[in-house]
């Protein structure tokens, strides 16, 4: 059982400061941010927070949201859903979304890297097809790197 920790505004804010920086974006709705001994975070409702978790035997509570890195924050597939259509629904447009073909998105839930060139930058980037988030991936020396767990995986996708 993974013990839960309540992230303070200091370490919210980093977290939403490497956001802006990565994606332009950061989430603006009053969450609780949790994380667990994996580096993961998960976000909940406030309220939420205000429980003793200490007296709580729970595996997993919230939104998986990201897993934190020395220097970037790494979206979930959920967390890139929820941070893109927030930040539609403000009616800003992200940094680093790339759109990916039908072609790329069958390779990419098929488990593929994919081979495309999007400039000399190292970077994290959300992925969609047409209006629809498909996850967060690293794009490295011109190849999307697949981080699509194997239970999202699968050939009938499109």
């Amino acid at each position: 059982m993974s013990k839960l920790r309540i992230l303070n505004s200091r370490e919210v804010k980093v977290i939403k400061e490497q956001l802006r920086q990565q994606f332009g974006y950061a989430l603006e709705e009053q969450y609780a941010y949790l994380q667990n001994e994996k580096e993961r975070v998960f976000v909940v409702n406030r309220d939420l927070a205000n429980l003793d978790l200490e007296k709580l035997r729970i595996d997993r509570v919230g939104l998986y949201f990201a897993e934190l890195r020395p220097s970037q924050v790494r979206l979930s597939k959920e967390g890139a859903q929820l941070l893109f259509n927030e930040a539609r629904k403000n009616g800003i447009k992200l940094k680093n979304v790339i759109t990916l073909t039908k072609i790329e998105t069958r390779a990419y839930f098929a488990g593929v890297d994919l081979k495309k060139d999007l400039g000399e930058e190292n970077r994290l980037i959300i992925l969609t097809y047409e209006e629809d988030v498909i996850g967060c991936a690293s794009y490295k020396e011109g190849k999307i790197l697949n981080y699509l767990p194997k239970t999202h995986r699968g050939e009938v996708i499109l």
